[in-house]
């Protein structure tokens, strides 16, 4: 049964299930880069642990605990005395969860929206708010594609009744492209004013959204 993949200098040191598994992780590399400067550093300054969310494996939320050290830097000009060594291979810094959890939430989050992703997330253990999802969704970094023709405006609630975005859409492609932080004539005109390859907008009944698409993108203003 596999519960975790190798990963090179990283040991499993114990493992406990039970309503979730536990794994325990140390690294085992004898030296570390500094990330400022990218002197290499064998100066162990002490131990520093941290709590990873994974992908459920075998059905159940997996949870990772991981003892890494910090290390001296050795380069008397650097600015970054002390660091933490990192594992690019499995996670971001200071993130809470993997790189392959925020991925698996970045895709719900880009196929069924933020609140719906959160709710299937759920149901298949994989943890995740709504505003988790769309903070991995704004913060992803979509592979190259041709500029959009066709795109689809509607509203989001960061707080219901009082703050709302905009969720811009790609409706040939069927994809999210851009997530505006408020639905301003302001904000949603100057949007469209960088994206002049736009030939069809889709809206809804927001008078804000004409007056942008009038502002924007004026030839399409009907």
């Amino acid at each position: 049964m596999i519960i975790f993949p190798d990963l090179p200098h990283v040991e499993v040191e114990g493992v406990e299930i039970a309503e979730e598994i536990t794994l325990t992780l140390r690294t085992t590399s004898p030296t570390a880069p500094c990330p400022s400067c990218g002197t290499v550093s064998s100066r162990i300054q002490s131990l520093y642990s941290r709590a990873l969310r994974d992908l459920p494996s075998v059905g159940r939320p997996l949870r990772l605990i991981l003892h890494v050290r910090r290390f001296f830097c050795k380069k008397n000009t650097c600015a970054q005395k002390i660091f933490v060594e990192r594992l690019p291979e499995l996670c971001h810094p200071h993130a809470q969860r993997t790189k392959r959890l925020q991925k698996a939430l970045c895709e719900l989050g880009l196929k069924i929206g933020g609140q719906a992703g959160a709710d299937v997330g759920s149901e298949l253990g994989i943890s995740g708010s709504r505003d988790t999802i769309l903070r991995l969704v704004r913060q992803s970094h979509p592979s190259a594609q041709s500029a959009p023709h066709v795109i689809g405006l509607d509203d989001w609630a960061r707080r219901r009744r009082l703050r709302y975005g905009t969720l811009i859409c790609d409706l040939e492609l069927g994809l999210p492209i851009d997530l505006l932080p408020d639905r301003s004539v302001k904000t949603v005109s100057t949007w469209l004013l960088k994206h002049p390859s736009i030939k069809v907008v889709s809206r809804d009944g927001s008078s804000e959204y004409a007056s942008a698409i009038q502002k924007g993108a004026p030839k399409l203003y009907r």
